[in-house]
Protein backbone atom coordinates (compact mmCIF):
# COMPACT_ATOMS: atom_id res chain seq x y z
CA UNK A 1 0.00 0.00 0.00
CA UNK A 2 1.31 3.34 -0.96
CA UNK A 3 1.61 6.34 1.91
CA UNK A 4 -1.94 7.47 3.52
CA UNK A 5 -1.13 10.71 1.90
CA UNK A 6 -0.76 9.47 -1.54
CA UNK A 7 -4.02 7.82 -1.41
CA UNK A 8 -6.42 10.40 -0.31
CA UNK A 9 -4.76 12.88 -2.55
CA UNK A 10 -5.94 9.97 -5.54
CA UNK A 11 -9.21 9.76 -4.00
CA UNK A 12 -9.58 13.83 -3.73
CA UNK A 13 -8.24 14.15 -7.49
CA UNK A 14 -10.32 11.30 -9.14
CA UNK A 15 -13.65 11.14 -6.50
CA UNK A 16 -13.46 15.13 -5.68
CA UNK A 17 -14.31 14.03 -2.19
CA UNK A 18 -14.09 16.48 0.63
CA UNK A 19 -11.24 15.60 3.16
CA UNK A 20 -13.89 13.92 5.79
CA UNK A 21 -15.34 12.34 3.18
CA UNK A 22 -11.40 11.01 1.20
CA UNK A 23 -10.41 9.78 5.26
CA UNK A 24 -13.77 8.07 5.84
CA UNK A 25 -13.77 6.49 2.27
CA UNK A 26 -9.69 5.25 3.10
CA UNK A 27 -11.03 3.92 6.22
CA UNK A 28 -14.17 1.85 4.58
CA UNK A 29 -11.80 0.75 1.44
CA UNK A 30 -9.63 -0.77 4.24
CA UNK A 31 -12.40 -3.02 5.70
CA UNK A 32 -13.69 -3.76 2.63
CA UNK A 33 -10.40 -5.44 1.14
CA UNK A 34 -9.62 -6.67 4.50
CA UNK A 35 -13.32 -8.57 4.34
CA UNK A 36 -12.23 -9.89 0.79
CA UNK A 37 -9.11 -11.46 2.14
CA UNK A 38 -11.08 -13.15 4.97
CA UNK A 39 -13.43 -14.42 2.67
CA UNK A 40 -16.42 -12.05 5.08
CA UNK A 41 -18.00 -10.09 2.29
CA UNK A 42 -21.14 -10.83 1.26
CA UNK A 43 -23.57 -9.99 -1.58
CA UNK A 44 -27.19 -9.98 -1.79
CA UNK A 45 -29.11 -9.39 -4.75
CA UNK A 46 -32.48 -7.43 -3.62
CA UNK A 47 -34.20 -7.96 -6.81
CA UNK A 48 -33.38 -8.78 -10.92
CA UNK A 49 -35.11 -7.08 -13.86
CA UNK A 50 -37.71 -9.15 -15.63
CA UNK A 51 -35.42 -8.96 -18.89
CA UNK A 52 -32.45 -9.86 -16.56
CA UNK A 53 -30.32 -7.44 -18.22
CA UNK A 54 -29.76 -5.52 -14.93
CA UNK A 55 -29.91 -6.53 -11.14
CA UNK A 56 -29.51 -4.69 -8.08
CA UNK A 57 -27.51 -5.87 -5.07
CA UNK A 58 -26.02 -4.68 -2.03
CA UNK A 59 -22.27 -5.81 -0.62
CA UNK A 60 -21.99 -6.58 3.51
CA UNK A 61 -19.47 -7.89 5.70
CA UNK A 62 -19.00 -8.81 9.22
CA UNK A 63 -16.88 -7.44 11.62
CA UNK A 64 -16.34 -7.86 15.25
CA UNK A 65 -17.64 -5.20 17.69
CA UNK A 66 -15.00 -2.37 19.21
CA UNK A 67 -17.24 -3.04 22.10
CA UNK A 68 -18.09 -6.97 22.58
CA UNK A 69 -15.94 -9.36 21.51
CA UNK A 70 -17.67 -12.15 21.24
CA UNK A 71 -20.58 -9.88 18.98
CA UNK A 72 -20.23 -8.86 15.61
CA UNK A 73 -21.33 -5.64 13.54
CA UNK A 74 -22.99 -6.19 9.86
CA UNK A 75 -21.37 -3.11 7.53
CA UNK A 76 -22.48 -1.95 4.30
CA UNK A 77 -20.67 -0.74 1.48
CA UNK A 78 -23.16 2.28 0.21
CA UNK A 79 -20.66 4.98 1.08
CA UNK A 80 -17.64 3.00 -1.06
CA UNK A 81 -20.32 2.30 -3.99
CA UNK A 82 -22.05 5.38 -4.30
CA UNK A 83 -18.41 7.23 -4.09
CA UNK A 84 -17.75 5.09 -6.97
CA UNK A 85 -20.30 5.97 -9.17
CA UNK A 86 -23.01 3.15 -8.66
CA UNK A 87 -26.11 4.09 -8.82
CA UNK A 88 -28.55 3.55 -6.03
CA UNK A 89 -32.26 2.62 -6.05
CA UNK A 90 -34.19 3.37 -2.68
CA UNK A 91 -37.39 1.35 -3.80
CA UNK A 92 -34.95 -1.79 -3.71
CA UNK A 93 -32.06 -0.09 -1.43
CA UNK A 94 -29.64 -1.50 -3.15
CA UNK A 95 -27.20 -0.35 -6.46
CA UNK A 96 -27.73 -0.76 -9.92
CA UNK A 97 -25.62 -3.06 -11.91
CA UNK A 98 -26.48 -3.81 -15.73
CA UNK A 99 -25.40 -6.67 -17.65
CA UNK A 100 -25.83 -10.22 -18.10
CA UNK A 101 -23.96 -13.48 -19.56
CA UNK A 102 -21.40 -13.57 -16.73
CA UNK A 103 -21.42 -13.16 -12.92
CA UNK A 104 -22.46 -10.18 -12.17
CA UNK A 105 -20.92 -9.95 -8.43
CA UNK A 106 -18.05 -11.16 -9.78
CA UNK A 107 -17.28 -8.22 -12.10
CA UNK A 108 -18.66 -5.73 -9.54
CA UNK A 109 -16.07 -7.25 -7.10
CA UNK A 110 -13.17 -7.28 -9.46
CA UNK A 111 -14.28 -4.10 -11.13
CA UNK A 112 -14.19 -2.17 -7.24
CA UNK A 113 -10.45 -4.55 -6.73
CA UNK A 114 -8.88 -2.48 -9.42
CA UNK A 115 -10.19 0.57 -8.30
CA UNK A 116 -8.81 0.09 -5.26
CA UNK A 117 -5.31 -1.05 -6.88
CA UNK A 118 -5.89 2.70 -8.76
CA UNK A 119 -6.30 4.42 -5.60
CA UNK A 120 -3.08 2.62 -4.75
CA UNK A 121 -4.77 0.79 -1.73
CA UNK A 122 -3.34 -2.74 -3.63
CA UNK A 123 -0.07 -4.04 -5.63
CA UNK A 124 -0.66 -5.66 -8.54
CA UNK A 125 -0.15 -8.94 -6.87
CA UNK A 126 -2.47 -8.63 -4.29
CA UNK A 127 -5.24 -7.02 -6.87
CA UNK A 128 -4.75 -10.07 -9.30
CA UNK A 129 -5.31 -12.33 -6.11
CA UNK A 130 -7.96 -10.10 -4.29
CA UNK A 131 -10.17 -9.59 -7.45
CA UNK A 132 -10.66 -13.45 -8.53
CA UNK A 133 -12.43 -13.50 -4.65
CA UNK A 134 -16.08 -13.91 -5.34
CA UNK A 135 -18.38 -12.30 -2.49
CA UNK A 136 -20.62 -14.93 -0.72
CA UNK A 137 -24.11 -14.61 -2.76
CA UNK A 138 -27.20 -14.82 -0.30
Amino acid sequence: MKAKETILNNIKKELYLSNDDSVHFFNCVKGYIKAVKENRMICNIEHVSNSGMSRYITFKYLEKSNYDKKKYNLLNTYFIFKSLGYRYNKKHEAFYISGCGMDMVFHTNYSNIHSFKRFGFLTEKECEKLSQNTPTII
